[in-house]
Order: structure tokens, then C-alpha cells, then sequence
């Protein structure tokens, strides 16, 4: 099966997810290089709606959060976003969508050298990583994707 027949095979909500996460991937590359994290965080936090206007037909958060992060996952995979790029583009999207998350950072000492990776956690489940990357990392104590909002 070709690309667009993958595309159009997805149901209406996923495929709509896939073209925001398309346009938005390279915005935030773009935001993250020329503005940095927190400056972009408070650029996606402007206008937020209210989160009561989006209809879940019956889909609860997490089964909703999960469908963003693998629908971000496929626009990385074509675009060839960094794990920073995902999460805090994963993090907008929830965050629009009224769904609480976490932006998480962590480091490691790794083969070559010093190594940090970034993922999203909601509900206390692991959204764009494998479920053991706090094992694989030493994530800070802080919240990134809430940090923005309490002035830390």
C-alpha cells in the first residue's frame, strides 16, 4: 500500500492530527533554533481554547493522547523531527486538546558521551518513548511543559 493510500485509509480525525503535525513539525525546528524552548512554549500557549469545545465521541484522554503521539511519531519518521521537536509539538497539541502532559528532559552518560533526550508523559503513561526510558534517563525533577505557566 503507497503513502496516500496509508493517508486516506486513516480516519478523518487521524489524517487531520498527521497535516497539523506536518505543517506544525518544521515551525517548531524553526522556533526551537531561532527562539529556544521556553520562548516557543509561550508562543503555543497564547489562545488557548477552551477545551470543553472539542467533541471526544466517547474517546477517552489517554486513548486520544495516544493517537496524537503516534500521528506526531509519523510526521517525525517523514519529516525528521528530534525527539525535542516531537515532544514539544506532542505537548501543544494535548495541551490544545485540554489533555494534561508533561514535557520531560532527561540525560545519560552514554557511548558517546553525554546524551539528553526528551519525551511526553500524560496520565502517568509514556507517550512518544518506550515505556523504560526513566530507567534509560535521569529525568529532571521539573515538569517542562508546565513550567512555562508557573514561572519557573
Amino acid at each position: 500500500m503507497n503513502k496516500w493510500r496509508k493517508f486516506w485509509s486513516l480516519p478523518a480525525g487521524e489524517r487531520a492530527l498527521l497535516l497539523k503535525s506536518l505543517v506544525l513539525l518544521p515551525v517548531v525546528r524553526l522556533g526551537l533554533k531561532t527562539l529556544g524552548l521556553r520562548r516557543v512554549q509561550a508562543v503555543f500557549a497564547m489562545g488557548r481554547p477552551n477545551p470543553a469545545v472539542h467533541a471526544t465521541h466517547g474517546q477517552t484522554p489517554i486513548w486520544r493522547a495516544r493517537r496524537a503521539a503516534r500521528m506526531v511519531g509519523i510526521a517525525a519518521r517523514l519529516t525528521g523531527g528530534t525527539c525535542l521537536e516531537r515532544s514539544v509539538l506532542l505537548a501543544y497539541i494535548l495541551d490544545r486538546q485540554g489533555i494534561p502532559a508533561e514535557l520531560r528532559i532527561g540525560v545519560r552518560s552514554g557511548e558517546h558521551g553525554f546524551e539528553a533526550h526528551s519525551w511526553i508523559e500524560a496520565a502517568g503513561e509514556v507517550l512518544n518513548e518506550g515505556r523504560d526510558v526513566g530507567e534509560r534517563y535521569a529525568a529532571f525533577d521539573r515538569d517542562f511543559a508546565t513550567a512555562r505557566s508557573n514561572g519557573r
